[in-house]
C-alpha cells in the first residue's frame, strides 16, 4: 500500500511562500494546470491511472487560485490561507462541507458506540472521496457488460485482480492485488447501475478494514436514505456498518456515486466496528440473515435454522443461533430476573435501538416486518455474548413500501407490530415485560423528540443534500454499461423525491418505488408518534445542546486538523440547511466530472512531483521521520 498525507507532502514545499496545490481532474488528456493570483502552474500525475495532480506555487498569505483542465478555466475563484489545499475536484466549488449539522446522540444511558474507535477520514461524509479502480481492460470488459448478464451467482460474482485507490480529503492511498467484482450478481432484477465489492490483499487495512463494498442507491431517487439510516444508527449508538458517498471510476470511466459501505456479514466489520482493528486471536461466528432469520426456534423444522448462513471463516454453524433461540424460548419475559440473565448472552440495548430504527423509517425488508437482511455475531471476548446487526437499508423511509394501508400505514403504532408481524419473536417477546418496553419508549421518544423530526433531521437533509447535488447532477448524466433495470430517474427528481413522490420515467420500470418524499415520510412519522406520546420536538440546537455527544465530532484527526484551512468561494458553505436548494446546487456544471474515453491521465503528463525539491532517499527519510509510510 502507498499512503500520501498532506503532512508529508508539506515538508516537500520549496520555500515559505510555496504551496501545494492537489487536484482530481478526471478526464484530462493533455494538461492540468493551476492559475495562482493569474500565474500558471503545471501540474503532474503521478500514476498514468489515476488523474491526481499535484504541484507547487507561489502564494503568500491569502491567493486567489482556480483550475485549468485541457485549457478550460474554472469561472469561479477559490480562496487559500493554508500551506497546501485539500484534494480538490476540478469544476467543483466546494470541496469540503465545513458547515453540515451534526446528530445529537438522543440515548442518554448508551449514548455512543465506541469499540469502532474514531470515524476514519474515508467516512467523512464533509468530503466525498473518489475510488479509482485500474484493471486489466478484458476483465473490466468482462464484469461491466458480461458477468451482468449471468443468472448463475457463482459465475456472476467472479473476482478479478485490481489496483484501487481511494482520494480522500487529504491523502490518496493505493493498494495493488485487490480482487474486484459485482455485489450480488446474478440476481433476476438487478439494476444496470450495479452494485459492487472489492478485498484487500491478506494483511492490508484500511481504516482497521480489508472488505468494502458500494450499493448502488438506485431504488432511491435521493441517494441518501441509505446512508442516512446508518447516521441515524450511529447517533443512538448502535453498532452499525460505515457510510460515505464516493464517486467510483473504473479504468477511467465514471460509473458514478455510490454508498460505500461495511459489508456487515463480513469478519472484516467485526474487526474494525468490535475490535478496532485489534480483533482476538479466535472470532466468534457470524451469520447472515435471510428469510425467516427470526431468533425462533423450531427444531421439528431443520432446514429453519439454515435462514442464518454462516460468514467467511465463522468458526461455527448455525447450530450456534439455533442454541441462542433456545435459550430465548425457555425464557419467562414477564420475570425480570431471566431477562436480565438473558442479556448477559445476548444484548437487548443495541438490538432495541436496532428496532426503533426499523419502526420510525418502515424499514420494511429488515427484522421486525420481514425477519430479514439481518446478521448475528457472538462475541468471545464478553464471555460469548450474541449482537444483532442490521444490514441493507434501501427499502426505508418509504421506498417500495407496499402495506395494505398505503400512505395511513406511516400513523400505525407499535403496539400493533407483534401482531402484524408474529415471526420477529426477540423484538415482539421481548416488549412483553414491561421494563423492556418502558425501556423501548423512552428510546423511541427521545428519538422522536431530539433526532428523528423535521427540524434537526431535516436540517442535516437539506444541508448534506446541497453538498452532494452537484455530484448527482453527474451521476444522472451517465449512462450505465451493464445489463438490467434502468428507473431512469433524474437530476430534477433528485431534489423532488426530498418533498413528494416522484414516478420513474422509464416505462419498463412500473414508475419505480419512491411513493414517498424523503422529508415527508420523516415528517408523517415523527408527528404520528409524537401525538401518541403527547411529545414536542425540539430545536436543532436544543436537541444538540441536550446532546451528550454529537455524531460528526468524531472523526480523525487528520481531517479535524484541516477544517478552516481552506475556503472555497460558495455561497452554499454557510448554508447551515434550512429550505434552500439553490446555490451550487443548481448551477452544477454538469460536464465537472465529464465521462470521457481512455484511462483519465496522460502517460505524457506524468512526471513526480515530490522529488522537486529534495531526492528520493531524502523525501523517503523525511517521511519515516513525520511517521508517515511512503
Amino acid at each position: 500500500m502507498r499512503t500520501i498525507h498532506a503532512a508529508t507532502v508539506l515538508v516537500f514545499a520549496a520555500s515559505a511562500s510555496a504551496a501545494t496545490f492537489k487536484v482530481v481532474a478526471p478526464g484530462a488528456t493533455e494538461s492540468v494546470q493551476v492559475s495562482v493570483n493569474g500565474e500558471k502552474v503545471d501540474l503532474h500525475a503521478d500514476d498514468p491511472q489515476v488523474p491526481y495532480y499535484t504541484g507547487q506555487a507561489s502564494c503568500s498569505g491569502t491567493c486567489k487560485y482556480k483550475y485549468i483542465v485541457d485549457g478550460n478555466e474554472e469561472n469561479f475563484d477559490r480562496t487559500l490561507e493554508a500551506e497546501t489545499t485539500q484534494n480538490d475536484i476540478y469544476q467543483r466549488q466546494l470541496t469540503y462541507a465545513t458547515s453540515l449539522p451534526d446528530l445529537p446522540r438522543p440515548i442518554a444511558d448508551t449514548p455512543e458506540w465506541t469499540r469502532g474507535g474514531k470515524k476514519g477520514a474515508i467516512w467523512d461524509d464533509h468530503y466525498i472521496p473518489s475510488i479509482f479502480i485500474t484493471g486489466d481492460p478484458n476483465d473490466m470488459e468482462t464484469i461491466v457488460k458480461k458477468l451482468t448478464k449471468e443468472k448463475k451467482k457463482k459465475k456472476a460474482n467472479k473476482k478479478f485482480p485490481v489496483t484501487f485507490t481511494i482520494i480522500g480529503p487529504n491523502e490518496v492511498q493505493t493498494f495493488k492485488d485487490c480482487q474486484f467484482g459485482l455485489h450480488g450478481g446474478g440476481k433476476k432484477h438487478n439494476d444496470a447501475k450495479q452494485s459492487w465489492e472489492w478485498s484487500l490483499p491478506e494483511g492490508q487495512f484500511l481504516d482497521n478494514r480489508n472488505w468494502f463494498k458500494l450499493r448502488h442507491m438506485e431504488e432511491d431517487p435521493t441517494q441518501m436514505r441509505e446512508k442516512l439510516y446508518s447516521d441515524i444508527l450511529y447517533a443512538l449508538g448502535a453498532p452499525a456498518n460505515r457510510a460515505n458517498m464516493v464517486r467510483l471510476f473504473i479504468n477511467g470511466q465514471g460509473f458514478g456515486t455510490f454508498n460505500m459501505l461495511d459489508d456487515v456479514i463480513q469478519p472484516s466489520f467485526i474487526r474494525a466496528v468490535f475490535y478496532n482493528g485489534q480483533p482476538p486471536l479466535k472470532m466468534g461466528p457470524l451469520f447472515d440473515g435471510s428469510s425467516g432469520a427470526d431468533y425462533q426456534y423450531l427444531p421439528e423444522d431443520e432446514s429453519h435454522m439454515y435462514s442464518w448462513q454462516p460468514a467467511d471463516d465463522s468458526p461455527e454453524g448455525p447450530e450456534a443461533v439455533q442454541e441462542l433461540a433456545k435459550t430465548f424460548k425457555d425464557v419467562d419475559v414477564k420475570d425480570d430476573a431471566q431477562i436480565d440473565e438473558f442479556s448477559k448472552k445476548f444484548d437487548i440495548t443495541s438490538f432495541l435501538k436496532f428496532m426503533v430504527a426499523e419502526y420510525l423509517t418502515g424499514d420494511w425488508d429488515g427484522y421486525w416486518m420481514q425477519q430479514t437482511n439481518d446478521a448475528t455475531y457472538r462475541d468471545p471476548t464478553e464471555d460469548n455474548k450474541w449482537y444483532y446487526i442490521g444490514q441493507d437499508f434501501d427499502a426505508t423511509f418509504g421506498v417500495n413500501l407496499a402495506e395494505p394501508e398505503g400512505h395511513d400505514f406511516v400513523n400505525i403504532s407499535y403496539k400493533e407490530f407483534p401482531k402484524r408481524y408474529p415471526n420477529a419473536v426477540m423484538i415482539n417477546r421481548l416488549l412483553e415485560n414491561d421494563h423492556i418496553r418502558e425501556r423501548f419508549e423512552t428510546y423511541l421518544k427521545n428519538t422522536v423528540t431530539m433526532l428523528f423530526n423535521k427540524n434537526t433531521l431535516g436540517r442535516r437533509i437539506h444541508a448534506y443534500h446541497e453538498f452532494i447535488s452537484h455530484d448527482l447532477r453527474w451521476d444522472r448524466s451517465i449512462k450505465q454499461q451493464s445489463y438490467g433495470n434502468n428507473f431512469g430517474w433524474t437530476y430534477e427528481q433528485t431534489s423532488e423525491n426530498l418533498y413528494h413522490a416522484v414516478h420513474a420515467p422509464n416505462p419498463d420500470s412500473a414508475g419505480g418505488g419512491a411513493d414517498w418524499g424523503l422529508l415527508e415520510w420523516i415528517e408523517a412519522r415523527s408527528e404520528a408518534v409524537a401525538k401518541e406520546f403527547n411529545l414536542e420536538f425540539l430545536s436543532a440546537e436544543e436537541a444538540l445542546s441536550r446532546s451528550a455527544a454529537t455524531v460528526g465530532n468524531n472523526n480523525a484527526a487528520t481531517t479535524q486538523q484541516t477544517q478552516g484551512s481552506q475556503q472555497n468561494n460558495q455561497s452554499g458553505d454557510n448554508n447551515d440547511g434550512g429550505s434552500s436548494l439553490a446555490g451550487d446546487a443548481e448551477s452544477a456544471e454538469s460536464d465537472s466530472l465529464k465521462l470521457h474515453p481512455g484511462s483519465g491521465a496522460a502517460a505524457a503528463m506524468i512526471k513526480q512531483p515530490l522529488t522537486m525539491v529534495l531526492s528520493t532517499a531524502t523525501c523517503m527519510m523525511v517521511a519515516i521521520m513525520v511517521g508517515y509510510p511512503f
